[in-house]
């Protein structure tokens, strides 16, 4: 197949989309590494190609390109809603298309959820809210996300989502329903379908309207984080279940994987306390009681299971509907490669990132003028009891109290590091949240 593409014009439209994360470095050169036409009704269609993305510093990153050619350059091709439709079919009929070096495979769940009668012709909009992907509402009962950052291999948000929905009854999160998938030499997954939920709020701005209201937390909103602590439980449950698919068959924990997460943590601390006292040389004296923090966990006795979690859990990724919970976004930490992220670890880890959100919660109304009440540590205290009450006896964790929190404890430690990192290159004006709570963290002797 000939590359429909002009070549010549992709730096300059690359740097204008809105998903292009390389705007900050020059490019040297975009090549198609594997393009597919799809048809579309009149005998017209589209390009969907993935370009790989060099640059004069750095590693290249690849990007998934609809387009339609023009005279005048390139043109994305979700302009045009029969595109959008003709990709959603192609996933909802499972079709396979040959592409120049492998083939687009569309995959359809035979699931209960996946039996969703749709109108004809298909209603689509798009949603503008995203920067790093495009998605698209269909008939407002679900929702196509394309991936325009690609990685090869697994996406977990798909391998999780995939098996979430046909293995388990786990269901408080927007059901996977299908993918496009590409095989070959730039093989990658390209886009999710989910069911819709509409009128849903995120969790982030729902805990923040209700630290914004006073001093205390009511009895309600306390009630709804226990149950919240409660959903992840069952995520972890559901995950944690004997299976006979390795990717996500539990493993225990054993002493060499606590001493290789707690030497992960010193390593992490060293880099980033370098960076950070710079900035905030007060730091500087606490290094060597977070660093016997950090060590600690070397020393727990070994107990429970390393499973396949969340990895990037925060109140950004749970949505509130219908007066419960649903949790979202199974693709993990941005920063990890999939294979890291696809890891099998303590679902503690999860937990450890919620906590943290709640501490960002409340610096942001700090921010806005709130008074200091009581708000964190209830929040804090009624989610873990709704977490405790839902995974007692599991055995994914510890089953004593004290190796319980002191593993909690450190991963809470690597995600305050890893905040510091992050807001240090992207929003210098929220370091002191993460460094604050550095500062304030408690040493059990």
């Amino acid at each position: 197949m000939t590359t429909p593409i002009d070549l010549t014009k992709l730096p300059d439209y690359l740097r204008n989309q809105r998903w292009f994360a390389g705007k900050a470095w020059p490019i040297k050169s975009v090549s198609v590494m594997d393009h597919a036409r799809i048809e579309l009704p009149g005998g017209r269609d589209f390009t969907l190609a993935v370009v790989e993305v060099l640059y004069e510093l750095g590693h290249p990153d690849r990007y998934l390109l609809p387009v339609e050619g023009k005279d005048d350059g390139v043109q994305d091709a979700f302009e045009d809603v029969e595109v959008l439709r003709a990709l959603f079919n192609l996933i909802r009929e499972k079709r396979v298309v040959s592409s120049a070096s492998g083939k687009l495979c569309g995959e359809w769940l035979d699931t209960p959820e996946g039996l969703i009668a749709l109108p004809s012709p298909l209603p689509v909009r798009r949603l503008q809210v995203e920067q790093s992907n495009t998605s698209v509402v269909v008939a407002e009962k679900v929702i196509l996300k394309v991936i325009r950052k690609l990685e090869p291999g697994i996406n977990p948000e798909y391998e999780v989502g995939r098996y979430l929905a046909t293995k388990t009854s786990f269901r408080a999160t927007p059901t996977l329903l299908g993918a496009l998938q590409s095989e070959g030499p730039a093989g990658a997954t390209l886009a999710v379908v989910h069911r819709y939920i509409p009128d849903v709020t995120d969790g982030w701005r729902h805990t923040l309207e209700h630290f914004r209201r006073g001093a205390r937390l009511t009895d309600t909103f306390l009630g709804e984080l226990r149950r919240l602590g409660q959903r992840l439980g069952e995520l972890h449950h559901a995950l944690g279940a004997p299976t006979d698919e390795p990717a996500f068959s539990p493993e225990p924990i054993h002493a060499e994987d606590l001493q290789r997460w707690s030497a992960s943590i010193v390593g992490e601390m060293g880099v980033t306390l370098n960076e950070a006292s710079r900035q905030f040389p007060e730091l500087e004296g606490r290094r060597e009681d977070l660093i016997g923090y950090a060590r600690q966990l070397a020393h727990v006795p070994p107990a429970g299971q390393k499973i396949r979690i969340h990895g990037d859990l925060h109140l950004g990724q749970v949505l509130r509907a219908d007066g419960d919970w649903l949790i979202f976004d199974f693709e993990g930490e941005p920063g990890r490669s999939f294979n890291q992220r696809r890891e099998k670890y303590s679902p503690l880890r999860d937990v450890a990132g919620m906590l943290r959100s709640f501490d960002y919660a409340e610096a942001t109304v700090g921010l806005e003028g709130q008074a200091d009440g009581e708000r964190l540590g209830p929040a804090r205290k009624a989610f873990l009891e709704g977490y405790r009450a839902s995974t007692r006896g599991a055995p994914f964790l510890p089953s004593d109290d004290a190796s319980f929190n002191s593993m909690l404890d450190a991963f809470e430690l690597e995600k305050m590091l890893y905040e510091v990192r992050y807001e240090l290159q992207n929003r210098p004006d929220w370091v002191r949240i993460p460094v604050q709570a550095l500062m304030r963290m408690e040493v059990r002797k």
